[in-house]
């Protein structure tokens, strides 16, 4: 796999120190029930918590739903994401099924659509909404930030369906992306909370796609897998993405997330990758959560400045990189 050499690698950044937290300690609407579903033939209901900004209601806010891991709940909301609310952002935190797909997704989404669908009631703008997931839900949060109003992806959960799911800015912490780019013992332990079937079948999924058997019984998983991996979905026209993860992450290592920049550089689609070199999976580190509320916080601004004033300049032909040091052959990494 290529490395891309400009991806941003961070130890330390330099950022003004913030004053202590005053988000609020409890929820300003706790337990909203969004939408009531059978998992695994028991009862489910996909609730949330809202946080709105502190002081008088104002004009409406920007809001980000923050997503939690494979073994966390909507009551345990992450500290970095319920950062955003000093800066004038409201914060939901969400819940999904334990496993499954595409029926995770599809929980994701009818959240999406019940905050634009009650945007008066919590005061929120909804033509400005963001995503931040980690590990689970950073695989969430990847699917959502590219399949934005996609039919054959948005479910019927919970209904809205009037409502986009369409996102403006999506952060993805530490993701699993392209589950058969990792190793064979992440793959087996992975396809069994994506398309249920047991180890031994898991084994054969990945022996299917390794010889790309289409003849075998086992493809169709393959082809379901293939089905959630979000760079399949991404474009030109894809939102603003920040993806972070640490580099000695063992859980869903680093390639799954350098695999995602390199799709957006390719597309030529907005994206940032922020990496810290000691961190682990869970932690990116301070610096990292502190650029990412800022980053949150500009990508959903009222009138979100353009990064470029005009279009950048195109590409030279590559008979001129052979007589200027201002271009290169390879047009993964060239500007655009």
């Amino acid at each position: 796999m290529r490395t891309i050499a400009t991806a941003v690698l961070l130890a330390c950044l330099a950022l003004p120190i913030t004053p202590a937290s005053a988000f609020p300690a409890a929820p300003t609407y706790a337990d909203v029930e969004v939408a009531h579903i059978t998992y695994q033939g028991q009862p489910f209901d996909l609730k949330m918590n809202v946080y709105l900004p502190p002081g008088p209601k104002g004009q409406p806010t920007p809001i980000v739903l923050s997503i939690h891991g494979k073994g966390g709940t909507y009551n345990q909301p992450k500290t970095y994401a319920l950062n955003l609310v000093d800066h004038g952002v409201a914060v939901a935190t969400i819940d999904f099924r334990k496993a499954g797909m595409p029926g995770m997704l599809y929980d994701t989404k009818a959240y999406i659509r019940f905050v634009r669908a009650h945007a008066a009631e919590f005061n929120i703008d909804p033509k400005r909404v963001g995503i931040w997931g980690g590990s689970r839900g950073g695989e969430l949060a990847a699917l959502l930030a590219v399949t934005g109003d996609n039919k054959k992806l948005e479910g019927d959960v919970g209904g809205n369906l009037d409502q986009s799911s369409m996102l403006q800015a999506s952060v993805i912490y530490y993701p699993l992306t392209d589950i058969f780019l990792n190793t064979d013992g992440k793959v087996v332990e992975m396809l069994p909370d994506y398309v249920g079937t047991n180890e031994a079948d898991s084994e054969k999924v990945l022996q299917a796609y390794k010889k790309h058997d289409t003849a075998s019984p086992y493809w169709k998983y393959v082809q379901q897998v293939e089905a959630m991996n979000p760079m399949n979905y991404i474009t030109k026209n894809s939102p603003p993405a920040l993806i972070a993860v640490a580099g000695d992450d063992m859980g869903n290592p680093i390639i799954n997330s350098l695999a995602m920049y390199e799709k957006y550089l390719e597309q030529g689609a907005p994206a940032h990758f922020y990496t810290y070199t000691l961190g682990t999976h869970g932690n990116v580190g301070k610096n990292i959560d502190e650029a990412t509320v800022e980053w949150q916080v500009e990508h959903l601004a009222k009138n979100v400045p353009p990064q470029f004033p005009a279009p950048l300049r195109k590409q030279p032909p590559p008979s001129a990189c052979k007589t200027s040091g201002f271009c290169t052959l390879d047009p993964i990494i060239a500007n655009r």
